[in-house]
């Protein structure tokens, strides 16, 4: 039986000034109309929402290119799934690696830190709370979001449950490598006992300084700007998010960033051809 042809996923990392000059770029190639390829490209930066075969990948990126806008297309069976989060609420930051605890305590996964390979964090927050709220769901970010809508359940009414504004929450992604996994630590849903002497009275004082120690040790990690501005409590800065789905759609472009970046300078520190002839 034939092979199937590779399917493509696009994803571009520029911000588009005026959609409305690729959108004959974007509709010729792909076949969308052309009201939804400006509100996509509006969005930018981010993933064209379905799969692309090789012909349309070449075309979009070769326009892309004329257009200074930086953008890359991977294999589908190549493209980073960062699966569902694990949710750790007790871990320690360690000479040799991350050690991930269970509820006692005791030791149940163990990262040296250089299969760190991202760090993402944010603040989550800006929405309402209420009896009785559904957790976060964690759909695979590659997934398209007219899918996501097409499979989420209603909500059952409940008139009785009072709506009051949350308070923010950080949150960190960090990202494993070799086996990929991604854990998922939240400001006020983790034991911070291994800080020991520097332990303070609340989550909030306690996450900056886990962060802290996270990215330090985790020199061969890609800090995300998010990730940064979080650290250094810039306000306003970019590390605001309405979820945590949208914190990890973010970690996953990011991923995708970090390694168009190194391929990128890879390619640029190639050494120059030197078996030109002379004349």
């Amino acid at each position: 039986m034939p092979q199937a042809a590779p399917q493509y996923r696009l994803v571009i990392f520029d911000a588009i000034d005026d959609p409305r000059e690729l959108r004959e770029l974007i509709c010729k190639a792909t076949g969308a109309h052309p009201t939804d390829a400006v509100q996509w490209l509006a969005r930018t930066p981010g993933l064209w929402p379905w799969p692309l075969d090789e012909a349309a990948a070449k075309a979009l990126l070769d326009g892309l290119y004329d257009f200074g806008v930086a953008a890359e297309a991977r294999r589908v069976d190549q493209f980073p799934d960062l699966g569902v989060p694990r949710t750790i609420h007790r871990a320690a930051c360690l000479d040799e690696g991350l050690r991930i605890e269970g509820l006692r305590g005791e030791p149940t996964h163990w990262v040296p830190w250089d299969r760190i390979e991202l760090i993402c964090a944010g603040r989550i927050g800006g929405g309402e709370e209420g009896g009785g709220a559904p957790q976060p769901k964690w759909p695979s970010a590659v997934v398209s979001g007219v899918r996501a809508l097409a499979l989420r359940k209603p909500r059952p009414l409940n008139l009785r449950a009072s709506k009051s504004p949350r308070e923010p929450v950080a949150e960190v992604l960090a990202v494993r490598r070799e086996p990929r996994v991604t854990f998922r630590f939240v400001e006020n849903q983790m034991n911070y006992a291994y800080l020991g002497d520097r332990l303070r009275g609340s989550s909030v004082e306690n996450f900056p300084l886990f962060l802290a120690d996270l990215c330090d040790r985790s020199t061969d990690a890609y800090l995300t700007d998010s990730t940064r501005s979080l650290r250094e409590a810039r306000d306003p800065g970019g590390h605001d998010f309405p979820s945590s789905q949208a914190l990890l759609e973010h970690a996953t472009l990011q991923l995708l960033w970090s390694w168009y970046r190194r391929d990128r300078e890879a390619w640029n520190e190639r050494p120059a051809d030197d078996t030109a002839v002379d004349d």
